[in-house]
């Protein structure tokens, strides 16, 4: 059982409760009633676990108390709230759930913290907007399945209403871009930017999506115009030029202004998704907020239930898919105008974006979109982001620039008229090749000081499955998966470096076949212009090898064999040629030196082990591979006697 803590708002004292933790099930309770947004007069710090606590241990429960005493909102009639989340480091890889307390802990997910991001250790902060339903003691809770700290501000809540003039959401059919420094300065260190949301028309707040590229780590700041930045924060940068984006609801005054404070300074690019309407708004139902007895996971393509491409499918590059609303149990009625959900992004090709929007914005078959949801910088990374979405009557849509699963999770909806579905259903084109595996199924990230023997293992597999020999996916960095990398790299005409770095990365992910052989039939296929060998049977690549064949310069050595002068230009001959000696020695006695298990090919070329293949050519003459590499072709007689070898620039 997991240990829970009850903890009473960051300006009170903690009074600490052990209770029993809820067990994770599927969540399925009936909405509330609907309910009106009440901002805070300012962002307001609930909670921060560094100030109160050691770090929280794996499968801990804090249960947060979010109404009450003023400037809280009353317990009575407070159904949602909407909270900045932000976990701070050291934290595990896993995540964090804020659900209604007093309910079993839904199958859902608020943040994520990733492998790369946790090796981050102290310097981590990855913040989240959670829109969350109350428990009936007016608090939440807060799970971490891996541990860590955990920072809350308190934005606002939602007070259970009928028909009323202000806070009804009216949401845009797609984001609006308000302000962007880039086309202007730069937010300086402790500086503040006043924005204005042009057309407010009275609005009482705005849901934005922000986006920062700090100059150095520190942390941003949405807060009313005309008052002092508060003790919270909605984004944090980890260091320079680093990109971070986060939804934030923010009240503004008459004008339609707000204020945005940036600690370290940096650019800020703010796109307006919906406003909250004001007192002098007509008086309607329109835009209430319904929230779901406990947050819903409505979307999740690792799952063949709830995944609309089938099966375990994730999104590839360009596609999309449709998720109905209407339909679901957790809704059941048409008049749903938005909805307020948490959209997590795993295992994308490579760096890009994630969009959601309303099911049929955007034509089929178009392979871009004009604004991002979630904001991925790497390959195989998974991020969570709030969303505020209008709905079609067929739903919502998610589009992955490129590719990843995707996961929905629906704390709830808005009242209101569906906006229209222009366009027909996805078309989703299949690119890959007849014969060809197609991306990762399992994308590779960078692979960098610390990462598991899962992540190495994945890129061991990725390479397997492109044909590029390695002794097995192991866990281990070791002698083949570095030569095998290289190949690779040599392939792809990258830096030959043996690191798996980003770019290595993102080829390997979105490479979809394996390299074709220069020659037909079987065959041991040497090119010098990559310095790589293949294996090759009925035409077709078996595997491929890292070699480093003559490196073109004049020698002059000692014969071993019978201690004459022995001389030449280190080249290895181009050709066809076939296997005319071989010898099962480690130590084979050349005139230049011993070989590792030659296979003789011409003269006294052969293609052997060797302790040391670099990225560039360097042998006398031979055909150097790695010594396992030698093993394996010893092992699988992939150079018969008299078999062909074809050697070309």
């Amino acid at each position: 059982m997991a240990a829970a803590a009850v903890i009473t708002p960051f300006s009170a004292v903690a009074a600490a409760v052990v209770t029993t933790a809820a067990v994770a099930v599927p969540s399925a309770g009936a909405a509330a009633a609907a309910s009106a947004y009440v901002s805070m007069p300012t962002p307001t710090r609930l909670l921060d676990s560094r100030l109160t606590g050691p770090s929280l241990p794996a499968g801990f429960v804090v249960n947060l108390k979010v109404t009450g005493d003023a400037p809280l909102p009353p317990t009575a009639g407070t159904t949602a709230v909407v909270l900045n989340v932000t976990v701070v480091g050291p934290a595990g890889v896993g995540f964090w759930t804020v659900s209604p307390s007093g309910r079993p802990r839904p199958l859902a997910a608020s943040l994520y913290v990733d492998e790369r991001a946790s090796l981050l250790g102290g310097a981590l902060a990855v913040p989240n907007l959670v829109t969350v339903p109350v428990g009936a003691d007016g608090s939440v809770d807060i799970y971490t399945q891996r541990g860590g700290h955990v920072v809350v501000d308190m934005l606002g809540s939602y007070q259970a209403s009928d028909a009323t003039a202000a806070g009804r959401l009216q949401p845009l059919q797609s984001p609006a871009r308000i302000h962007d420094t880039r086309s202007s300065a730069v937010v300086p260190a402790g500086g503040t930017l006043d924005i204005r949301v042009p057309d407010a028309g009275g609005a009482s707040a705005a849901v934005l999506s922000v986006t920062t590229i700090a100059l150095a780590a520190g942390y941003w700041t949405v807060f009313p115009a005309g008052t002092t930045p508060p003790t919270a924060a909605n984004l944090n940068s980890l260091h320079g030029l680093h990109i971070v984006a986060n939804q934030v609801i923010v009240p503004l005054d008459a004008e339609g202004d707000f204020s945005v404070f940036s600690q370290s300074g940096g650019h800020v690019i703010v796109d307006l998704v919906a406003l909250v309407t004001g007192a002098g708004s007509p008086v309607s139902t329109d835009g209430l907020f319904v929230p779901l007895g406990t947050p819903t996971r409505f979307l999740d393509t690792r799952e063949a239930a709830t995944n609309p491409l089938g099966g375990a499918q994730m999104l590839r590059p360009g596609w999309n898919l449709e998720v109905p609303v209407a339909s679901n149990p957790a809704v059941g009625r048409p008049d749903v105008a938005a909805l307020a959900l948490n959209l997590t992004v795993t295992d994308p090709l490579a760096g890009g974006y994630v969009t959601v929007a309303p099911a049929g914005s955007s034509a089929p078959g178009t392979t871009t979109r004009p604004t991002a949801t979630v904001t991925v910088v790497r390959a195989a990374q998974t991020l969570a982001s709030h969303a505020t979405v209008a709905v079609s009557p067929r739903g919502f849509e998610v589009f992955a620039l490129n590719g990843g699963h995707v996961i929905a999770d629906v704390a709830g909806y808005y009242l209101g008229t569906p906006v229209g579905a222009p366009h027909g259903t996805p078309k989703n084109a299949q690119t890959t090749p007849a014969g060809c595996g197609g991306p990762a199924a399992a994308p590779v990230g960078a692979i960098v000081p610390g990462s598991s023997p899962e992540s190495v293992r994945r890129a061991q597999q990725r390479l397997l499955d492109l044909g590029f020999w390695n002794a097995g996916a192991d866990g281990g960095y070791g002698l083949t998966t570095s030569q095998a990398v290289m190949a690779f790299q040599k392939w792809a005409g990258l830096p030959r470096t043996t690191v798996i770095d980003e770019t290595t990365a993102v080829r390997l992910n979105t490479t979809a076949c394996r390299p074709s052989p220069g020659v037909s039939g079987d065959a041991f296929e040497v090119d010098k212009s990559s310095q790589i060998a293949f294996i090759v049977r009925g035409g077709q690549t078996v595997w491929v090898l890292n070699v480093s064949t003559g490196g073109d310069y004049y020698y002059t050595a000692i014969d071993d064999n019978d201690g004459s002068d022995a001389s030449g230009w280190a080249i290895t001959p181009v050709g066809t040629y076939s296997v005319y000696r071989v010898h099962d020695q480690a130590q084979y006695k050349g005139s230049l030196g011993t070989l590792y298990r030659p296979r003789f090919v011409v003269g006294g070329v052969a293609v052997h082990g060797y302790p040391s293949v670099p990225n560039y050519p360097a042998s006398h003459g031979c055909i150097r591979v790695s010594n396992p590499a030698m093993d394996m072709i010893w092992a699988t007689n992939a150079m018969p006697l008299r078999s062909r070898v074809v050697i070309h620039d």
